[in-house]
């Protein structure tokens, strides 16, 4: 019961705390090594978020495909648990050029406009 009562108030601190705001704090302060790589294919450059482990070992690399709100700092966060885990985590921001002016998920006034411009990409 106390187990259930710790969650609860855990919860309900974390729901008056943008969920975005304890991300970003968290990138912020991770330890591992983040880094952004353009990845070119054809006429397109795509712009990858990438966090490595702290391992001296080789690690299996993981891609992180983000949902229809485009690279937001709440998969950038997940790449770094990933990280954390040991693995090579690897983030394309699929949004890559579509964006504002030719840029990113970042670049976009709101989530709703980058989910729009997602379901404007061609299929392939």
């Amino acid at each position: 019961m106390r187990k259930l009562m710790a969650a609860a108030l855990v919860l309900g601190l974390a729901a008056g705390v943008p969920a975005q705001e304890f991300v970003k704090k968290r990138l912020e302060n991770s330890p591992r090594h983040h880094e952004w790589v353009a990845v070119k294919h054809g006429d397109r450059t795509v712009h990858c978020f990438v966090v490595f482990p702290e391992v001296k070992d080789k690690a299996t690399a993981v891609l992180v495909i983000h949902e229809n709100k485009g690279l937001t700092d709440w998969v950038r966060g997940l790449a770094d648990q990933l990280a954390e885990a040991g693995y090579i985590a690897v983030a394309p921001d699929l949004l890559s050029g579509l964006g504002p002016g030719g840029g990113k998920t970042s670049d976009f006034k709101s989530l709703d406009q980058a989910t729009q411009a997602l379901y404007k990409l061609k299929q392939d």
